[in-house]
């Protein structure tokens, strides 16, 4: 089944219209394959993630995420698919403070309509359990507790509702090396038991030999469209960079 089916992808923003910030050609990707992306600030790294997740719409062309199309979707649909589907892991977690971890995952779990018949405070718990967080911190208010204890609560929200999909910006960014190692461990742990498609970005090369696919996105020179570079692939993803630089690396 094939996960990210994106064709000739353009988008551009409102205020700036002759600015083409997307241009993908094709860009395939595997369920259950994970996906590396990199690139410096203004290269596209937030709005490709924002498309494939459909807080975007696409300017032109088709943007097919696990068999949706969703360049068609009305917003509530978008809404209702990614409580469904999609998992996302923020960069500072962005959970509420005054909120305990059990209250930050049970309003993502109160979203999804998938699995109602399950016992959601239970579902909550075991995964708390499974991502050693211990009970004595599950009624303290997210602010009070430590980097490393938020960060599990923030993998727990992401995964609470089984997504097919998870999408991870910069989540290591203001970790220490413990801490980001730790973080890995347990996101690769996860990953695999579900085989979930994980979409990555980071700015730490290190990482990036643990996943199945690379992407460097350069930021395009003024009025010019970014060219979007595939460095490995190990599946059967494709990503194809649009034709002025084909032309200048066929030289």
């Amino acid at each position: 089944m094939v996960a990210l089916d994106l064709k000739n992808l353009r988008f551009s923003y409102p205020e700036n219209k002759r600015q083409t910030v997307i241009n993908i050609r094709t860009w395939i990707v595997e369920k259950g394959k994970s996906v590396f992306v990199n690139g410096p600030s203004g290269s596209g790294k937030s709005t490709l993630l924002n498309l494939i997740s459909g807080i975007l719409r696409p300017t032109a062309g088709s943007l097919t995420v696990l068999g949706h199309n969703l360049g068609v979707m009305s917003n509530a649909q978008l809404d209702q698919f990614r409580a469904n589907h999609v998992g996302y892991v923020f960069q500072q977690f962005n959970l509420i403070p005054y909120l305990n971890p059990v209250r930050n995952i049970q309003l993502a779990r109160d979203f999804c309509t998938k699995d109602s018949k399950t016992n959601k405070e239970d579902d909550i718990e075991d995964l708390l359990l499974k991502l050693d967080l211990a009970s004595d911190l599950w009624n303290k208010a997210a602010k009070n507790l430590s980097i490393g204890q938020q960060q599990r609560v923030a993998i727990a929200r992401a995964f609470i509702n089984k997504p097919d999909l998870l999408i991870a910006d910069e989540p290591t960014s203001s970790l220490d090396k413990e801490n980001r190692d730790n973080f890995m461990s347990t996101l690769w742990d996860l990953v695999g038991e579900s085989k979930t498609t994980l979409v990555f970005v980071s700015h730490d090369t290190s990482l990036s030999s643990d996943f199945d696919l690379n992407i460097n996105l350069k930021p395009p020179p003024a009025k010019k469209k970014p060219d979007l570079l595939i460095l490995k692939s190990q599946n059967n993803s494709t990503f194809l960079p649009n034709k002025k630089f084909q032309q200048q690396h066929n030289r």
